[in-house]
């Protein structure tokens, strides 16, 4: 297994493939994150989990400082979350500590933090149902009437909100507003790309959609979650 202590060995042996010292850093790090892109995209599609290749393109990713203009970042969080996901899968605990809370938000009796993701977009429940509306009427009735009955309404996202899963269920906090959601109330949960959306059970629930940057990740965590009090 490739540990932290390797880092500066697997930099150091990328930088001697520049071709000269008066080749272009600029240039040079654009080749390196070509590359990086075309060996991190299959591994994170592959259904199988490579935690070696993922740990050298997370040292390399580091070492050469990339961000979201240099590589995407959707690649990065899938990468720092293979080896969790790993654990989940083999049904292992995911070995992660919070100690600490998040103001305002209180926990009930023996309920126990899983996970914190931090800045989570969530999608406006009745602005993504009338969203998903017009995207069917569009498709079907393309007169002028329905047009003008119905107007197309872009899907309100709530910026950099914290997302607690715990034993019981979800808090999601955002400019002082906490959403509590308990897994006894949840009716499903589909996963997506770049988070999930859950379906309550509640009469006239809309779904709420969280965006985590990596859906099947966690999709596998809440369904960990969901079974600690199983």
């Amino acid at each position: 297994m490739v540990s932290a202590d390797t880092s500066s060995d697997v930099v150091t042996s990328i930088q001697s493939c520049k071709p000269s010292a008066q080749f272009s850093e600029t240039h040079f790090r654009e080749l390196v994150s070509k590359a990086w892109l075309k060996q991190a995209k299959p591994i994170v599609k592959s259904a199988s989990l490579n935690l070696v290749a993922a740990k050298v393109l997370l040292l390399i990713a580091d070492g050469f400082d990339f961000n979201n203009q240099d590589v995407d970042d959707y690649l990065l969080v899938r990468l720092s979350n293979i080896e969790y996901l790993d654990r989940l899968q083999k049904n292992q605990p995911i070995d992660k500590s919070f100690n600490d809370i998040p103001q305002d938000i209180e926990l009930g009796e023996h309920e126990t933090i899983v996970w914190e993701f931090q800045n989570i977009q969530k999608t406006e429940q009745q602005r993504y149902s009338q969203e998903k509306q017009w995207t069917v009427f569009r498709a079907v009735l393309g007169n002028i009437m329905m047009k003008k009955r119905y107007k197309e309404l872009a899907v309100k996202i709530e910026e950099s909100g914290i997302l607690l899963v715990t034993s019981q269920g979800l808090h999601y906090k955002n400019d002082g507003t906490i959403l509590q959601t308990k897994f006894s109330d949840i009716h499903s949960i589909t996963p997506m790309k770049n988070g999930v959306r859950i379906q309550a059970n509640l009469k006239n629930a809309m779904p709420d959609t969280y965006v985590t940057g990596d859906g099947r990740f966690t999709y596998a965590l809440l369904q960990y979650a969901q079974g600690l009090n199983a």
